[in-house]
């Protein structure tokens, strides 16, 4: 990948868009003409009495009812929810700074214990959630042997941008933060990279799994699951509430249109982001799933699973709800047991 600047931050890379500068569009047009039709039945006694008025006022309805529709959908689907705060315990933590999606300057947080530079787990959480509610599962993996690294994803924790937020955006944050962490560790590089990621924060493993780019691809040595997301509509419908469920259709164009807008070099198809037609990693997979999912139903573990082959571990957790907020000892001897033996001295051995 070649790098066309570098600053105090880190390391910015010719994938990484500028924001799309906020040009008017039609919804804003319609927006302001029945916001001024409004006013004017409001502030115009004489505009109110004509029969006019309210003929147009009754064929304007359709164009507001639209409009409110999809500025729901915005709201559901591309904004995250208020952020979950809490400052991480473990002391260890190191921060960094580097440049993400857009030019934003975004925090990541380094975990390093004795023994564990051969491994480097990335660690992400799911949307609502944010890295403290993790931090139980990154502390555990690094007592296992391997240093870990997270951050809290943008529109989650103390990181921003709540508007316009898109999975694309994330990926590209966590490859700029490994991209940093080759400027920041240099010759200390790990042997190996592995991804664990929770509810959308696995959707974004299996993305960066399947396609892996830069200094960490051929160190790629396996992929971590709970409870992911796997499809980008399943996901859609359980924001949903479950009255818009009918107008999928319209959900798909305004999602569509709105990330054309967004990332206006890329072809988005809202049926076809979800596994397997973004890859699937080619290398090892631990997939644990809560068996009971009050968040996203067991659809997207089915979904995944049948695309998986025999050399994938398959569990579904008994006591372990979707939440991150909860972390069950039944996860943990599934986790220490896939992957104790597979880090740092154990592999060697």
């Amino acid at each position: 990948m070649t790098l066309i600047r570098e600053d105090k931050y880190g390391l910015v890379t010719n994938h990484f868009q500028p924001e799309v500068r906020y040009t008017p569009a039609l919804p804003d047009l319609l927006t302001f003409i029945l916001f001024s039709e409004g006013l004017a039945l409001f502030l115009i006694p004489s505009w109110a009495s004509n029969p006019i008025a309210w003929v147009m006022a009754g064929l304007s309805l359709p164009v507001f009812v639209w409009l409110v529709f999809r500025r729901l959908v915005i709201r559901f689907v591309l904004t995250t929810p208020d952020p979950v705060s809490g400052k991480l315990v473990d002391p260890r933590w190191a921060p960094f700074r580097y440049v993400g999606w857009g030019g934003d300057v975004k925090t990541a947080h380094l975990l390093e214990v004795d023994g564990g530079e051969e491994d480097l787990v990335v660690i992400l959480h799911g949307r609502g959630s944010s890295l403290r509610n993790v931090e139980s599962r990154a502390t555990h993996i690094a007592e296992l042997g391997a240093n870990v690294v997270g951050l809290n994803l943008r529109g989650h924790g103390e990181c921003d941008r709540r508007k316009d937020w898109t999975l694309l955006k994330v990926a590209e944050d966590i490859e700029a933060m490994l991209e940093s962490l080759e400027n920041k560790l240099g010759p200390n590089l790990p042997k190996r990279v592995w991804f664990y990621g929770h509810s959308v924060g696995g959707f974004i493993c299996i993305w960066l799994g399947a396609n892996p780019k830069g200094w960490w691809e051929g160190r790629l040595a396996g992929v971590m699951l709970e409870s992911p997301a796997t499809s980008f509509p399943l996901a859609v419908e359980s924001i949903l509430p479950p009255q818009l469920h009918m107008f999928k259709p319209w959900v798909r164009q305004i999602l569509r249109r709105e990330h054309e807008r967004i990332h206006p070099n890329i072809s988005i198809r809202y049926a076809t982001a979800q596994v397997p037609h973004f890859g699937i990693p080619r290398v090892p997979i631990l997939l644990m799933q809560a068996r009971r999912d009050n968040r996203l139903g067991i659809q997207h573990y089915n979904l995944i699973k049948s695309h998986l082959d025999d050399s994938a571990s398959v569990h579904l957790l008994v006591s372990q709800p979707h939440t991150s907020a909860v972390d069950s000892e039944e996860r943990k001897s599934i986790l220490e047991a896939w992957l104790k033996p597979q880090l740092g001295g154990a592999m060697e051995g």
